[in-house]
């Protein structure tokens, strides 16, 4: 399956799209497509909702990330990635200059992913839309997002629905 797949997608040179969403890929999965990311150079759209790689799978996704050149949008939505996976997600795009959209909604992520993503949002300079939409962020992590919002020029688009942020949360945006 997967593992087929992320071999002959070393060598396309041709696919931008691939989506793979409700596959049940896991972990493992994610640890087959991250070995095919360092290679590809046209990939530009990666699309894994609903495959249950979990922070696991996560962590070796953003191993791949880092070298990858063409990604521009990966959708991530209902993996059950959680505050870890958020943390190795940014550490992994740190220096990705390439990625254009993240959707990280329905995920789990907590106060703490919220800071993880903010540090890595205060220096990045290509990310133009992140999506949370349905995770725990609440009003503390809504305050950590704020942070960022100040220094960062790229992000134009910022999903926070269904994270519970109430009026404190909404005071710091």
């Amino acid at each position: 399956g997967v593992c087929f797949l992320s071999e002959n997608l070393r060598g396309n040179t041709s696919l931008q799209e691939l989506g793979l969403c409700s596959n049940n890929i896991g972990a493992e999965g994610a640890r087959f497509l991250s070995e095919a990311l360092r290679d590809n150079t046209t990939l530009q759209t990666l699309e894994l909702g609903g495959n249950k790689i979990g922070t696991e799978g996560t962590r070796f996704l953003s191993e791949g990330l880092r070298d990858n050149t063409s990604l521009q949008l990966l959708y991530l939505r209902d993996n059950n990635i959680g505050d870890k996976g958020v943390q190795a997600l940014s550490e992994g795009l740190r220096d990705n200059k390439f990625l254009r959209e993240l959707d990280l909604g329905t995920n789990n992520i907590g106060v703490e992913g919220a800071r993880f993503l903010s540090e890595f949002l205060r220096s990045n300079t290509t990310l133009q839309s992140l999506d949370l939409w349905d995770n725990k962020i609440g009003a503390e992590g809504a305050r950590f997002l704020s942070e960022f919002l100040r220094s960062n020029t790229s992000l134009q688009g910022l999903r926070l629905s269904k994270n519970n942020i109430g009026a404190e949360g909404a005071r710091y945006l």
